[in-house]
């Protein structure tokens, strides 16, 4: 997973260094109607709360950047439709979804994972994950 992260890092610093970062324009658009679905996990509240001590200092830096919210702090396992502008649930079978991710999480068993140091991608600057084994 480290070698994933370097590569994500030093792909961005090249692209960021050339000011080539994408700006999400819609962020506060109130109209915006961009859905999907993710199987994401929520980390406890002590966690989101040390997240929240690292972004106030990025805030120190970059005060007019989007920051998370700790009610939208999350881990993302896999995006399981990409957002796009106009879905809706009612395009779907929601239970089709919920039945195939069930059977493939079934048994498995419960881990942790250590958040240590960021890296970025060209629309944001996330907290490393690893798995604890």
């Amino acid at each position: 997973m480290k070698s994933h992260y370097d590569k994500l890092f030093n792909e961005t610093k090249q692209k960021v260094q050339q000011d080539n970062f994408e700006v999400d324009k819609l962020i506060d658009y109130k109209n915006d109607n961009r859905y999907g679905i993710t199987l994401v996990i929520i980390p406890s509240q002590e966690v989101k709360d040390k997240i929240q001590i690292f972004l106030s200092e990025l805030k120190k830096i970059e005060p007019n950047q989007y920051y998370y919210r700790n009610s939208d702090i999350h881990i993302t396992v896999m995006s399981i439709i990409s957002c796009y502008n106009g879905f809706n649930l009612t395009h779907i079978d929601v239970n089709d979804y919920v039945n195939i991710i069930s059977k493939s999480i079934e048994g498995e068993m419960c881990f942790d994972i250590d958040f240590t140091g960021v890296t970025s991608s060209q629309s944001a600057i996330m907290i490393q994950g690893f798995l604890n084994e």
